[in-house]
């Protein structure tokens, strides 16, 4: 058995693997292309006819049990015949039929289809690639986070595979690059910048393939599959893509261009570091001066595609999307682009470059399997481990786009502010008067740039001060703010005046020196030092009671925030009991009665030296 095939074997025993421990589900926009390959496996129109909509939402239901109460008209849009459509194209839906088919015959989930047809497209995309870019750098691109997505019913393997085929093959079989590139913008309007640009890299690089009938071909045929979208749209919607309605009119801000790339919780450079490195040497090693003119060619191709793509994707409304593990869909578009620069780089590079990139690809594919196996949840690993250590560590060299940080924080799809991180290292605020300062965190002042209306700005904690910067980029959608969870303006005064007083730690309390048990009708947040500690109270109940473990014996004082005035003092002993100042027990244990009737309680200890 050859080497070849013994590692051929174990990439499907792998994936085999990876698949069998996990659920067939739906994620973000795959319940549309679900409902579209539902409909096409009845021989119906790519819309929505009004007698389809039950069977629809109830094959839907009965498939992903989540989607129970999930309905069509919110998520499509009527045309002339009042047949609706959904906003994402129906191309890949409609390739997933005939597996559809086969799934319905054998009595099996249709979510089995998609996972079917992503494991073809990869199994072509990696038998084209392969023998361009070698076996190591293949692993690289494939044993990547995109194998999050093998078995799910979403866009992003059919992307990629197909963009994978167009810049392995736009030189040597031009044709074949145009055909899959038109096929993947069918989907995807902004792909179909690869044709004018594959085009002209063979009319200047290669003049006699101009008498070549099959480029022609691969022309027609790729604008062809390119104008479907647009054709359908303009004839049922008066506009060239539905999917417009997902962007903002406009030139983005750098910031929003270059987040699926730097960003560290949706972006490569948290995500995919090494795949980014080594993109990134090899363009390096590609750029120096080149004596084929073929070589050059297929480099600036993919150069000016990933400029429009980070130019299609700064103009998305969605930035932080859901049906991702963190890494932005997005960002995959580029990992095709770095076939040129790998090929080069391979041709030129010698053993050391080989040596170097087996050894890379070998610990990314181990990370990428460990934490973007199908199994894991859908936002489940945000904020990666780049930006907590960033936000908390380094909070001012980070500022990312405000709905990405508000949406990481606080695991929900609608972003909300004010946000922060547990130990306020980071906060992001709405200009005061609408979004204010969330609890416990110290209400610093707010510069003047940050009281402009509708104006984001990160506090960045530097030691017991905060630092302050607008945060970057456009508001994208109007943010939730909370009515509850933040200091009023009167709380904001006396807060501030009690945080001074009481040396306001600015870090997160030593586990070994206080520690919260669980609360009754009340919930608490607690930091400190190792001579002081506050906790704030919220969601005070009648029967409220919180525990306080301390290591030395520390006095200490209730305060209603609103007014500022003292409601109880006592003192903590250090074995865990609580007392008054003339020894008389105050609760029982550690348990500290807290009254009701106040909106916001603070809980500030003083503890004695060893």
């Amino acid at each position: 058995m050859t080497l070849r095939v013994t590692a051929t074997i174990l990439i499907a025993c792998v994936v085999a693997w990876l698949l069998a421990g996990s659920r067939l589900r739906v994620v973000g926009d795959g319940v549309e292309y679900l409902a579209q390959a539902l409909n096409f496996a009845v021989l119906e129109k790519p819309s929505v006819g009004r007698k389809d909509v039950a069977r629809i939402e109830a094959q839907v239901a009965e498939t992903d049990p989540h989607f129970a109460n999930w309905h069509i008209a919110p998520s499509t849009f009527p045309g002339p015949d009042r047949r609706r459509d959904f906003i994402h194209f129906w191309m890949y839906a409609l390739m997933a039929t005939p597996f559809v088919w086969v799934t319905r015959a054998l009595s099996l989930s249709p979510l089995l289809a998609f996972t079917l047809l992503n494991l073809i497209l990869l199994g072509v995309a990696i038998a084209v690639v392969r023998p361009r870019i070698g076996s190591a750098a293949t692993l690289l691109l494939f044993a990547s986070p995109l194998i999050w997505w093998i078995d799910k019913a979403h866009t992003e393997v059919f992307t990629v595979a197909l963009l994978t085929v167009s810049m392995a093959l736009l030189t040597e079989k031009p044709w074949w690059a145009l055909l899959a590139a038109g096929l993947a913008s069918s989907q995807n309007p902004p792909i179909a910048v690869l044709l004018p640009l594959i085009l002209a890299h063979q009319l200047i690089s290669r003049p006699e393939r101009r008498r070549d009938s099959r480029l022609w071909v691969g022309v027609a045929a790729g604008v062809l599959l390119a104008a479907l979208q647009p054709v359908y749209a303009l004839t049922r919607h008066g506009t060239v893509s539905l999917l417009l309605l997902g962007t903002r009119p406009g030139i983005p801000a750098w910031s929003e261009v270059s987040a699926v790339v730097f960003d560290p919780s949706v972006g490569l450079v948290g995500n995919a570091p090494l795949l980014l490195v080594v993109a990134l040497m090899a363009a390096a090693r590609a750029a120096r001066p080149i004596p084929n003119r073929v070589a050059r060619g297929e480099i600036i191709v993919a150069a000016l595609s990933a400029l429009c793509f980070l130019f299609a994707f700064g103009r998305a409304v969605n930035v932080h999307h859901g049906g991702t593990p963190s890494l932005s869909r997005y960002a995959l578009w580029l990992i095709p682009l770095a076939i040129p620069g790998l090929h080069e780089a391979r041709e030129r590079g010698g053993r050391i470059w080989r040596a170097s990139m087996a050894a890379i690809a070998a610990v990314s594919a181990v990370i990428s399997v460990a934490y973007f196996q199908p199994s894991i949840g859908e936002n489940s690993r945000e904020p990666t481990a780049l930006a907590a250590w960033l936000w908390v560590r380094h909070p001012t060299w980070s500022n990312p786009l405000p709905e990405v940080f508000a949406e990481t924080m606080s695991r929900r799809e609608d972003p909300v502010a004010p946000a922060f991180t547990a130990g306020c290292e980071k906060v992001l605020v709405l200009s005061p008067g609408i979004g204010g300062w969330p609890i416990p965190c110290y209400p610093a002042s707010v510069p003047a740039f940050c009281r402009v209306p509708r104006t984001f700005c990160y506090a960045n904690r530097q030691g017991t001060t905060y630092e302050w910067t607008r945060a970057p980029g456009r508001l994208t959608a109007p943010l939730e703010v909370p009515t509850e969870g933040r200091w009023t303006r009167d709380m904001e005064v006396h807060i501030r005046e009690l945080y001074d007083e009481w040396g306001w730690p600015g870090r997160d309390l030593p586990s070994a020196t206080a520690r919260l048990r669980q609360g009754v009708d009340v919930s608490a947040s607690l930091f400190g030092t190792d001579r002081r500690l506050v906790a704030v109270l919220q969601h005070i109940g009648s029967d409220a009671r919180l525990g306080v473990d301390v290591a030395a014996p520390a006095h200490c004082a209730l305060i209603d925030a609103s007014s500022g005035a003292t409601v109880a003092r006592f003192t903590l002993a250090d074995s865990g009991a609580a007392s008054d100042p003339a020894g008389n027990a105050a609760g029982l244990g550690s348990e500290v009665p807290v009254p009701a009737g106040y909106d916001v309680l603070v809980l500030a200890c003083t503890l004695d030296p060893a």
